[in-house]
């Protein structure tokens, strides 16, 4: 019964938005879209978004990343945490959580409902819609302020100056490195895209935190933030980082700045290649415990028990398979220094799903030398496309290669012809990462392993 209601809000969720006709969202987000809306929404349902601390984080590359390190850090300094991500990998829930959990059946199901009730006299136009995204960050700004959280952490979805989650009033802000992406949505020109970024600092964002950008993204920044008195740090200018290893599987983030503040975070060896994720997850948990008023003489905290599902995530052994949302070549050079490390002795074993808008050239170049064999193949999204001709892209490079459409299939051929040695690496789009855990049965609902 319960599953089946969930079923419905989330079926409600979509509606405002597949009503209007296609021809009315296609085009640049300035243009299509109205986060306006969800502003009206926070405002009928008694503003929640403004009993916490909140920080809003965008980029074009790795924001869900930066936000659950953000949120781990601030939770293992003692705050009670919410967080919001998106997209989901295996159970839309897992978009919304308190302290790592996910939101239950019976509360999505409430929250649901009580929005869905305040829509009900939202003055719509015929051709607006309420993006999904936005409906479901009201939910989690209801469900934040009922589970009275200290801070909360938003992760925004490919822009953020018509972003409906930017509509969540934030007092700090986190950027990701910032690509020339969604040329179609955000563009024309990168630098339309920096703007439509930058759009997360509002007038309510007292400082940013930013991962070390292009000389490009760079100056724009500087620009932006010349006219306005707020903080702002940049990783490589205001602050660096080193790695060192300690005893066992345990690492340790060392931030070092100007300031001479003391920050540093024990990792397990799975969060090796995002340690500068964790530097500057580090400096932004600074920023909230200054505002907050709980900054002490140092932050030093342990992620070791992290789950981070979905990175560079060993799932099974014998043989050992290992997941990644590995799109460009950068992701994949993370995947190259994970294979060092481990050293495999048996064969490897990519399976690709790279859509049309993915690196799949970027990603095939740097894999190939550590592979005896690629296979190719989709997802179980409806809505991405898989038109370009990946097998001999991959063929350019590795001799094996074998194409398999149904990613079910795949995951079995792969597994099936593998030996305990082996090792079989599952790479690609986000929704590949949740198809590949799902299948592999791999709880999703919590971001600490089970003894923490």
């Amino acid at each position: 019964m319960i599953e089946q209601q969930v079923t419905e809000a989330i079926q409600w969720i979509f509606a405002s938005y597949t009503r209007v006709p296609a021809a009315k969202r296609v085009g640049f987000d300035r243009d299509v879209r109205h986060p306006q809306w969800t502003r009206w929404l926070l405002n009928a349902v008694g503003r929640p978004d403004e009993a916490a601390y909140n920080v809003a984080v965008t980029g074009s590359k790795g924001k869900g990343a930066h936000a659950i390190l953000l949120a781990a850090i601030l939770q293992a300094a003692g705050l009670r945490v919410g967080l919001f991500t998106s997209p989901h990998l295996v159970d839309f829930l897992e978009r919304l959580r308190v302290d790592g959990r996910a939101v239950s059946n019976e509360d999505f199901v409430r929250l649901a409902k009580v929005v869905q009730e305040a829509a009900k006299e939202m003055p719509l136009a015929d051709d607006h819609y309420v993006g999904p995204v936005g409906l479901v960050a009201v939910m989690a700004s209801i469900w934040f302020r009922e589970q009275t959280t200290d801070v909360n952490v938003f992760e925004l979805g490919r822009g953020a100056l018509y972003d409906d989650v930017n509509q969540v009033r934030h007092q700090g802000a986190l950027v990701t490195p910032i690509f020339a992406e969604h040329l179609d949505k955000l563009g024309p020109e990168w630098s339309d895209v920096v703007r439509e970024k930058l759009g997360v600092v509002t007038d309510d964002t007292a400082w940013t935190v930013s991962y070390q950008q292009d000389v490009m993204v760079e100056r724009m920044m500087e620009e932006h933030f010349a006219a306005r008195h707020q903080v702002w740090r940049l990783l490589g200018r205001d602050f660096t980082y080193e790695v060192m290893s300690g005893t066992g599987e345990v690492w340790t983030v060392q931030v070092a700045s100007a300031k001479n503040e003391p920050l540093c975070a024990k990792i397990g060896v799975n969060l090796a290649p995002f340690a500068g994720n964790v530097a500057v997850a580090l400096m932004a948990a600074k920023q909230v415990l200054k505002s907050l008023g709980k900054s002490g003489p140092a932050l030093d905290v342990s992620l070791e028990h992290l789950a981070f599902p979905g990175r560079l995530q060993v799932i099974s052994n014998r043989p050992t398979c290992l997941v990644d949302g590995a799109i460009h070549a950068v992701n994949a050079r993370f995947v190259v220094d994970w294979l060092l490390r481990a050293k495999p002795s048996g064969k490897i074993t990519a399976v690709l799903s790279l859509p049309d808008d993915k690196d799949a050239a970027g990603v095939v170049e740097t894999l190939a030398p550590h592979l005896d064999e690629i296979i190719v193949t989709t997802c179980s999204n409806p809505h991405l496309y898989y038109t370009r001709d990946l097998v001999a892209v991959a063929k350019d490079h590795v001799q094996r290669v074998q194409w398999e459409p149904n990613v079910e299939v795949a995951v079995q051929r792969a597994r099936a012809s593998a030996n305990s040695e082996d090792t079989i690496l599952f790479l690609g789009t986000q929704s590949f990462v949740g198809d590949v855990l799902r299948i592999f049965h791999v709880p999703t609902k919590s971001l600490w392993h089970a003894h923490q």
